[in-house]
């Protein structure tokens, strides 16, 4: 006989929480093998969708790895269910902010937008922030507010923006 659904239920979302937790930050592999670290005060739910495990929560999201911070009010972690390499982290918020330390200079990066997708690039294995919806960074090369941004963390890098966009280009050699 099985034990009430109620005491079932904790002890299994403590072990598969646990699973999650413990598993290796893989995003940014380029920087970094540091821990993606994450808090939320809200919901914590995990499924399995289309061989990926998806961890998904609610409420003050917080998350970290190195010198990239980002706040929002959910977020979605999608890992590979074979190897639980971390793909991609998809952040909501009324706007979602980004900060990172620049190595470049002693003012850091700084963005909002709508949306937010962290993962790393396949083919560079550089670490990439696309910016959805109302998209603003400032970083030691540019100021843009544009629809939609998509950064080279490591490079300070513009790498697509799509209109309408404003901003300011700043020399990088003095010109």
């Amino acid at each position: 006989m099985l034990p009430p659904k109620n005491s079932l239920a904790p002890n299994l979302l403590h072990l598969i929480f646990s699973a999650i937790v413990m598993l290796p930050g893989m995003l940014m592999a380029a920087q970094s093998q540091s821990p993606v670290n994450w808090s939320a005060d809200g919901e914590l739910l995990v499924t399995i969708e289309n061989n990926r495990r998806i961890l998904r929560m609610q409420d003050n999201v917080r998350i970290s790895q190195d010198s990239i911070n980002i706040s929002g009010s959910s977020a979605i972690f999608e890992y590979t269910l074979d190897t639980q390499e971390l793909l991609r982290v998809t952040v909501l918020g009324t706007p979602v902010i980004y900060s990172q330390a620049s190595e470049s200079s002693a003012e850091p990066v700084t963005g909002k937008s709508d949306t937010l997708i962290l993962y790393d690039d396949e083919l560079t294995e550089d670490t990439i922030v696309e910016m959805i919806g109302n998209a603003f960074i400032n970083s030691p090369s540019s100021t843009m507010n544009c629809a939609s941004i998509i950064y080279v963390t490591e490079r300070d890098l513009v790498r697509e923006a799509l209109g309408p966009c404003q901003g300011a280009l700043t020399s990088q050699n003095g010109m």
